[in-house]
């Protein structure tokens, strides 16, 4: 995944306080118009119970996890797999004696493996260039547990390293804070523990129930959305006269994390989790944004 610390956001803003945008906004000459929305690329998820990833849309990380993470990524459908319900669900799960993969893991003797999960992503078979960018996500729920929904620069996959390829966290959730929605940008000297972020307070654990997950991406600007409410703004003044990587193409990233420096220690009871994703849908905005198909 990638590392993470301290929002640089001052405070936590409280969901009454929050910014909601208007679907239309009033300027000098009176009313403007509403943004036009296209839709250009989705994953609806509605293969059949039990069918892996759409493999023309979305390829696998297979490795141990980063960040002091305690899961290895994995193809099995146990890790990865269409509900027949409309969801592609990501499970994480303990490894046993019995899992094929505790001679790799050996976790009774280490401390880096403990859980198989999936990490899936589209690098390499599409990649994207601005619009609007939204998931629909039903959280886990666990201690330790770290689920995500995040973008990277396709520069990664061209020579380039991490994190001037750029990095942006439509989402992140944990359950030790089990009702913040934590959204971040990842560049240049704004990495880690420096990343730019910002959390949106909701009335009820993530897991409770389906949310909508947005960033609304144009050039030199990215707007973080929780089911519709705009909660953090990242322009180029806000990096401080560091690199702004996001006027390039960026890859999309669905994962499952267990532990780590960001979500905590994995609680001993947490045998499974579940993440289940409705749909991931790009849009592009009055005419703005494009897919890029390798």
């Amino acid at each position: 995944m990638k590392l993470r610390g301290l929002l640089r956001a001052v405070g936590i803003l409280a969901v009454s306080s929050l910014l909601v945008v208007p679907l239309a906004q009033s300027s000098a000459q009176g009313v403007t118009k509403a943004p036009v929305y296209k839709l250009i690329w989705s994953d609806e998820f509605s293969r059949k119970a039990g069918w892996g990833p759409d493999l023309t849309k979305w390829t696998y990380d297979t490795m141990l996890g980063p960040n002091s993470e305690k899961q290895y990524y994995t193809t099995s459908r146990l890790n990865s797999q269409h509900d027949g319900k409309g969801n592609m669900v990501i499970t994480s799960r303990l490894i046993t004696e019995s899992s094929p993969y505790y001679n790799f893991c050996l976790p009774d003797l280490t401390d880096t493996c403990w859980y198989t999960s999936a990490r899936l992503k589209t690098s390499n078979l599409v990649g994207f260039k601005y619009g609007k960018i939204s998931a629909r996500i039903k959280m886990p729920a666990g201690q330790g547990v770290w689920p995500a929904f995040w973008m990277l620069g396709q520069d990664l996959n061209e020579g380039g390293t991490w994190p001037d390829c750029g990095e942006l966290d439509i989402v992140e959730a944990k359950e030790s804070q089990s009702n913040l929605v934590f959204g971040t940008a990842h560049g240049p000297n704004y990495s880690g523990g420096q990343g730019i972020g910002n959390v949106f307070v909701n009335n009820q654990p993530l897991s409770a129930a389906y949310h909508t997950y947005s960033i609304i991406w144009k050039p030199n600007r990215v707007e973080w959305y929780f089911d519709g409410k705009l909660y953090h703004t990242l322009t180029p003044t806000d990096v401080m006269g560091n690199l702004w990587p996001y006027n390039a193409e960026f890859f999309l990233i669905l994962n499952l994390a267990m532990g780590g420096t960001f979500a905590g220690d994995v609680d001993p009871s947490v045998k499974t989790a579940k993440m289940y994703v409705d749909y991931i849908r790009v849009y592009s905005v009055n005419g703005v944004g494009k897919v890029v198909k390798h």
